[in-house]
């Protein structure tokens, strides 16, 4: 069930006419307004978001909130820049076999658009390189699930569109699905340094659940330029988001506090789980946190049911990737117990097995770093550090490349040009090689 534009559009003059008419909402003894208050917009933060020519990461757009532009960070492996460009399609910059026919394009946030890495270090530019085809990467950092499963609706139907997609799943891209506005996710120490260069989580276009558990296609509740300095307002902020279920569980995760008594119990039954326990504080906190990851979840199976169908209506090949942050790996090396609370299951198995039962090919990241780490002689600190900078170094795109080689070439059919058997011609592209 989606919301169309128009008719959010619609509606909005009357909730912004509501809201001026009815004066002040932010008392100073409201605890929902002064968890707010830190994410109150700069206008300056906006001013050079929306400047095309300002030195930022991103670009706003009216869907999806942002996309990305050209851009020099020195945010690299020791200390280096990195430049990262992109196509006027908007796919990051081709390195290998540009001007070769692209049969695989992929999808998903940074870790697959490569953050923290130049172009030609990204994993696909490896597996391009080895493969000697071509990989197109729509990778936009920061998207979630839902918003790279939306991505792909927009560049399949064009000519761009390729047979075999890959979707790779990171971290907490399930929790993105379902934030109207992802800044309020973020702990307060770091609205500062997201306030500059690199300000990018705006509102966008998200996916929620009805009452009977089905997915709920949501619009950009600030789809203009105009309407993101409402940001900048703290009474907006509480009219937008006190009855938002999502932003309430972010309140309750932060504060141990309830603003709905039958929150929990209402969200329990869309995610057809059992009702967290909520007496004090703290079980409101660790209770607020299950139904995050479980709401979300639930979403990112919906999502995916929908994406399957649609690529197989059009005969497209699906492939999910599965990669983790640090401390996931970390943990798993590790060998943590699944008691340890900071030992997330960003992945659990509910989802796995769903896209199992589906015939959706799944390639797990985690247990092939496992498989790794046992075989050196290190301590799982010094193996994560040989790959991660936040993100994956060069040195970690190689590892997950290679670690995802395997499963991308036996799914491609053809075999790639590298692999093609001995009865079967070395090249296959027409004028591929010069001269």
């Amino acid at each position: 069930m989606t919301l169309h534009r128009r008719e959010f559009l619609g509606a909005l003059p009357i909730a912004m006419s509501t809201l001026q008419a009815s004066g002040p909402l932010a008392s100073a003894d409201d605890p929902f307004a002064e968890w707010l208050r830190p994410y109150v917009l700069n206008r300056q933060t906006l001013d050079q978001f929306l400047d095309a020519k300002a030195p930022i990461w991103a670009r706003f757009d009216p869907d999806f909130g942002y996309l990305l532009r050209n851009s020099m960070m020195r945010d690299g492996v020791d200390g280096s820049y990195t430049l990262a460009r992109y196509e006027s399609t908007g796919a990051r910059w081709q390195v290998n076999f540009r001007d070769q026919p692209c049969r695989i394009n992929t999808y998903g946030d940074s870790f697959t658009q490569g953050h923290q890495v130049s172009d030609g270090e990204t994993w696909q530019e490896i597996l391009a390189a080895h493969f000697c085809e071509p990989i197109r990467n729509f990778g936009v950092g920061g998207f979630g699930v839902y918003q790279a499963y939306r991505r792909l609706l927009a560049v399949e139907p064009t000519e761009l569109g390729a047979k075999h997609l890959i979707f790779n799943i990171w971290g907490d891209d399930h929790l993105r699905s379902i934030y109207a506005w992802r800044w309020l996710a973020f702990p307060n120490n770091v609205l500062e340094s997201m306030s500059g260069a690199m300000f990018h989580a705006n509102p966008w276009l998200h996916a929620r659940l009805d009452d009977q558990g089905r997915l709920v296609e949501m619009p950009n509740l600030c789809p203009t330029e105009a309407s993101l300095y409402r940001l900048c307002e703290l009474d907006f902020l509480v009219e937008t988001f006190r009855q938002d279920e999502i932003a309430q569980l972010l309140f309750a995760e932060r504060t141990g506090e309830l603003l709905d008594n039958q929150l929990f119990s209402k969200l329990a039954v869309k995610c057809s789980i059992n009702e967290p326990k909520h007496s004090t504080a703290e079980e409101i906190k660790v209770g607020a946190s299950v139904l995050l990851h479980s709401y979300a979840v639930q979403v990112g199976i919906a999502v995916m049911d929908k994406l399957h169908t649609y690529l197989q209506q059009r005969g497209k090949e699906l492939l999910v990737l599965l990669s983790y942050p640090i401390g996931a790996v970390w943990h798993a090396c590790n060998r943590s117990p699944a008691s340890d609370p900071d030992n997330v299951d960003w992945h659990p198995q509910k989802f796995k097995a769903h896209l199992a039962a589906r015939g959706i090919p799944l390639v797990d990241s985690l247990p092939l770093h496992v498989a790794e780490f046992d075989s050196f002689g290190m301590s799982a600190k010094a193996y994560v550090d040989r790959y991660y900078i936040g993100h994956y170094t060069p040195r970690g795109n190689h590892f997950f490349a290679f670690a995802i080689k395997d499963a991308i070439r036996d799914w491609l059919n053809p075999r790639p040009p590298s692999y093609l058997r001995d009865q079967e011609p070395l090249i296959r592209f027409k004028g591929y090689l010069p001269g």
